[in-house]
């Protein structure tokens, strides 16, 4: 094991790219994005003299953060958070009416860059390559695959009343659908464990194994989750799985550069659709929806943070054993605060989250989880040849990103994949003189 902090050309290329991403994500704000969501709080970003002076500063270590190239699970939980995470709350930081004066030397801001940081330098600890142990996760993937299938059905059965694939209908479906699976209860978790725990695993492993099961269960969930629940997010994450694990089985790895034109041309295919089309599907239904309303949300938190000061974690059990109550959920009270409505769930990232519970302590102490998470991972995946590592990685990138960390270890099921992913490795035989991951 040892601690990498190598510089490669590659790094200035990616710190210029990293430039253009965040220039044109200000220029596509102001120009198009922020109106689409004007209406509820979103607005155009001021830029000064000091943003200007700091947002070489911020690329160049945008770039050092994420490295070069994508080959551990670390280096993808990293990358998502710096090129989705360092827009939302730094970039596009004071683009609404909540907190028009937020920035990054304080609050919400100050504390990403600090999270981030955080889980980025402990995935810079390298882990030597051992003898490779034997693929056994099929068969663990097998019984997690029926499982799903399982609770597909209930989901189904229990949904069926209201069961649509209207697209207008989604947010009636949303409604119901928080009655039928009351939040917090055994069959809430039962069905989010699951279903949105297991199928990007298993998905993910379909793609770089070739697998047709799997690649179908995966996109039957997306259908399903979408009819009971009207969520559009699972096609998202299918779509993001699809592309870096292709990438990842035909040349073994993933460039930070392919993910940053990735993002630089779908704010310009947003521009051009809007300029010679006169339409603006890609700014309302894509970049509005991950970068602006995201944003605006950081802004009401921030401005929640000011207003009510911290919530100690009063919406957890520990809210239970403090007070002998416990609170409505957080991202609930900042939605009724922020936009006046109760059935508002306004998710942020689980670092915007923590310092709502707890300010920096909050911050400090879960993104230690998360750097020890990306330890945990990087180490089975290099030293033990899991593969699995890879696919577990990221269903936490996506969720990290619009979600607390508890609930993305619990509701979620990342924390039921990463006692799978443990089980596999101690359940595998080691096979000599071989190296350790697969290329």
């Amino acid at each position: 094991m040892h601690l990498s902090l190598r510089l490669q050309n590659a790094l200035i290329v990616n710190a210029v790219l990293f430039l253009a991403y965040y220039s044109l994500l200000i220029w596509s704000n102001n120009t198009y994005l922020y109106q689409l969501y004007e209406y509820m709080g979103a607005s155009a970003r001021q830029v000064d003299l000091p943003f200007v002076l700091m947002l070489p500063l911020l690329a160049i270590y945008s770039s050092f953060l994420c490295g070069s190239k994508i080959t551990t699970p670390g280096d993808v939980i990293v990358a998502m958070m710096v090129l989705i995470l360092f827009p939302h709350a730094i970039i596009l930081s004071g683009a609404n009416s909540f907190s028009p004066d937020a920035n990054l030397y304080s609050g919400i801001g100050l504390a990403v860059i600090a999270g981030v940081s955080l889980a980025a330098f402990a995935n810079k600890v390298h882990f030597r390559e051992r003898a490779e142990f034997s693929d056994n996760a099929m068969k663990y993937l097998w019984v997690a695959a029926w499982i799903n299938m399982a609770v597909l059905l209930v989901m189904c059965l229990k949904s069926a009343d209201y069961f649509s694939f209207n697209y207008s209908g989604q947010y009636v479906r949303r409604a119901l659908a928080r009655e039928v699976f009351s939040s917090g209860g055994p069959l809430n978790y039962i069905i989010s464990i699951g279903t949105q725990a297991i199928f990007p695993v298993l998905f993910a492993w379909g793609i770089y194994r070739k697998h047709k099961p799997f690649l179908l269960l995966g996109f039957m969930n997306a259908v399903l989750l979408w009819g009971a629940f009207g969520q559009k997010y699972p096609f998202v994450v299918l779509v993001l799985i699809y592309v870096l694990m292709t990438i990842f089985r035909l040349r073994g790895r993933v460039n930070v550069q392919t993910l940053i034109f990735i993002a630089i041309l779908s704010i310009l295919a947003g521009a051009c659709e809007q300029e010679f089309l006169g339409s603006a599907y890609i700014n309302d239904y894509f970049l509005r929806r991950v970068l602006v309303v995201p944003s605006t949300m950081l802004g009401a938190a921030e401005n929640y943070s000011e207003l009510f000061g911290w919530n100690m974690y009063a919406d957890t059990a520990l809210g239970l054993f403090s007070s002998g109550a416990r609170s409505e959920s957080i991202t609930f009270l900042l939605g009724l605060q922020a936009f006046k409505n109760p059935e508002t769930n306004a998710n942020v990232d689980f670092i915007a989250i923590a310092y709502l519970q707890f300010g920096y302590w909050g911050v400090l102490i879960e993104s230690i989880l998360v750097a020890g998470i990306i330890l945990l991972l990087n180490k089975l995946f290099v030293s033990r040849g899991a593969f699995i590592a890879m696919p577990i990685a990221l269903l936490l990138a996506t969720r990290v990103v619009e979600q607390s960390l508890l609930i993305v270890l619990l509701s979620s099921g990342v924390f039921f994949m990463l006692m799978l992913l443990v089980i596999i490795t101690l359940s595998a035989k080691e096979k000599r003189g071989v190296l350790a991951v697969e290329k």
